[in-house]
């Protein structure tokens, strides 16, 4: 396996885990880099623009030769299909990073793939300076998901069997309710499968209930948290909170007087001044649980999820350490793919690939 746009590697460590074995990372961000080099010293890292990178280079530099990558994984950056965002579509360079990928498939030719992103990348537009709107899924038309419809029609072009799906990670047992896309593809015209869900909001015959935020973080005792403060007037707000509300648990007059111009605006607006149940499954771990909008407050105690919180969250195993400045370990491992999620996707792509060949070289790199 290599990755590429690794970030915290939740999406390596899990697949690791399903039975792949990782052979190079790839980042630019230097918290990235720093927090793969540590947890795994000796993986080749690429610390370079993907963009000025051929597929034949990562290749050698993973010490691998043409043919012998069984699987590409990543998660380009998604700011620019996220539809809390301005979704600039293709006048953002983010944007392009996703066609990078498509293009390292192309070069690499690996038996399979698998591309991870939020759930916007299926409604975003090529066209967004074109139109009178963001394209956020209100106004659907020709232009709705044309991006998505290029990235497929490219995947097909250079001769890949593809599917995508929208997962929630709660329905793998991931105590968080996280949706993001993901898309598989095979080089050899197998057909892409997904893993069953295994959990539900309600349990019973054939499945178990979520799992929750006290499963993730309920023995967690640290000495020294680490975590980012709420500012004074975010705390004197979330205070009156009690666990598991938000900012409809606040009188109205302080509703209005904390949520601003916000308080008129549509939508549930459920992240503002919001405080955990230790009873549910976390909401979507963020990369800034401190902000007003997107508070992720500990259901007992008045400040945010700390950094090792989020990793439970994300189920991280407690040996992954985290670098960089505390605002870079929060982007990390709130960008992440859930471990145990990865490892559920890469188990049904391992078992798939397993099924044209048998036996492989030994593991160069073990992590977890």
């Amino acid at each position: 396996m290599l990755s590429v746009f690794s970030g915290a590697m939740g999406l390596d460590v899990g697949l690791v885990n399903a039975g792949f074995q990782s052979h190079l990372a790839a980042d630019l961000m230097s918290a990235s880099v720093e927090t793969i080099r540590r947890n795994i010293p000796g993986l080749p890292v690429v610390d370079q623009d993907l963009s000025s990178v051929s597929g034949s280079e990562l290749v050698l530099r993973a010490g691998l030769e043409a043919g012998e990558v069984d699987l590409l994984a990543g998660g380009p950056p998604c700011q620019s299909f996220s539809t809390a965002g301005r979704r600039r579509g293709r006048d953002d360079a983010r944007t392009s990073l996703v066609f990078e990928f498509v293009r390292l498939v192309e070069e690499i030719r690996p038996r399979a793939f698998l591309m991870e992103n939020v759930k916007g990348l299926l409604s975003a537009s090529l066209e967004w300076r074109q139109l009178p709107y963001n394209n956020n899924g209100v106004v659907i038309d020709e232009h709705h998901g044309s991006l998505f419809r290029k990235l497929w029609s490219e995947f097909e072009a250079i001769g890949y069997t593809i599917d995508a799906r929208e997962l929630n990670a709660a329905e793998y047992g991931v105590p968080q309710l996280r949706k993001r896309v993901f898309v598989m593809g095979y080089r050899d015209g197998q057909v892409p499968n997904w893993p069953q869900p295994s959990h539900s909001s309600a349990g019973g015959l054939f499945s178990q209930q979520y799992a929750t935020v006290r499963d993730a973080i309920g023995d967690l005792h640290e000495i020294e948290p680490v975590f980012k403060q709420f500012s004074p007037r975010k705390l004197a707000y979330l205070q009156m909170i009690p666990q598991g509300g938000n900012w409809r648990d606040l009188p109205v007059r302080l509703q209005q007087e904390s949520m601003g111009k916000a308080f008129a605006a549509k939508g549930g607006r459920t992240g503002y001044w919001r405080r955990l149940s230790f009873d549910n499954p976390s909401p979507t771990i963020l990369t800034e649980p401190n902000n007003a909008s997107t508070s992720l407050c500990h259901p007992e105690l008045d400040r945010p999820l700390s950094v090792r919180e989020c990793a439970r969250i994300q189920t991280f195993p407690d040996s992954w350490e985290f670098y960089g400045s505390v605002a870079e370990q929060y982007r990390l491992i709130g960008n992440a793919v859930p471990p145990l999620l990865a490892m559920r996707v890469g188990e049904v792509i391992a078992a798939t690939l397993k099924e044209k060949v048998v036996g492989r070289s030994p593991a160069k790199i073990t992590i977890g």
